[in-house]
């Protein structure tokens, strides 16, 4: 196992540990709960403002629509380029992330109610994000979608981007702060489990022999 590979697994492992610290923290800690909704509330206080104007088209790029349309573009870009390995890794990142939510949202579904949220309160099925997990995933899809030089930028725009997802779904109320922040954790992951698997089917080169 290489160095890249190591820290990769380790990058997977740390996210995966931090998301299930966060888990417990949502749902045991009164404590964090608490903040969890004070921060919201804070928030979302003009949901039905200006600020909620702006953030519902925002929200709706994690849609499934857009995320399919997104994805599909990825994958065009990638295969145009003759790059058929980086489709394949691209696409596992993106699906294997939103079933994982999808996953967890069913396995840690339950109430999270708080007095100062009063009659808005948060669904039960909120935790972790769809919508910061779509984002995410799909802006770390796109840097193995395009050739290396345009990399950068397109990491810069689409976490950018995703940002602006995951802070609306917290404007409107859709989602706790913890949500897209586990959202966030669950993309994470993927993206290191997608990259330690490309790296381990590259082919290494063949150790030199010293001269005899």
């Amino acid at each position: 196992m290489t160095d890249a590979d190591k820290r990769l697994l380790a990058a997977c492992l740390a996210s995966a540990v931090a998301l299930a610290l966060l888990a417990w923290a949502v749902f045991h800690a009164e404590g964090v709960r608490h903040l969890d909704a004070r921060v919201l509330t804070h928030v979302s206080a003009n949901r039905f403002g200006a600020l909620g104007d702006l953030a519902n088209p925002i929200a709706d790029l994690g849609n499934p629509v857009p995320q399919v349309l997104l994805l599909l573009a990825g994958l065009a870009v990638a295969l145009r380029t003759g790059r058929r390995e980086a489709a394949f890794a691209g696409l596992v990142l993106v699906a294997g992330a939103n079933l994982t939510t999808l996953l967890l949202k069913h396995a840690l579904a339950a109430p999270r109610l708080d007095p100062v949220l009063g009659y808005a309160q948060v669904g039960e099925s909120s935790f972790p994000s769809g919508h910061a997990t779509a984002a995410f995933a799909m802006a770390a899809a796109w840097t193995l979608f395009v050739p290396p030089r345009w990399r950068l930028v397109v990491a810069c725009a689409g976490f950018f981007l995703a940002s602006l997802v995951a802070a609306s779904v917290v404007v409107l109320r859709y989602h706790y702060p913890s949500d897209v922040l586990g959202g966030l954790l669950v993309a994470l992951a993927w993206m290191a489990i997608t990259k330690l698997e490309s790296l381990s089917n590259r082919p290494r080169e063949a150790p030199k022999r010293g001269l005899t």
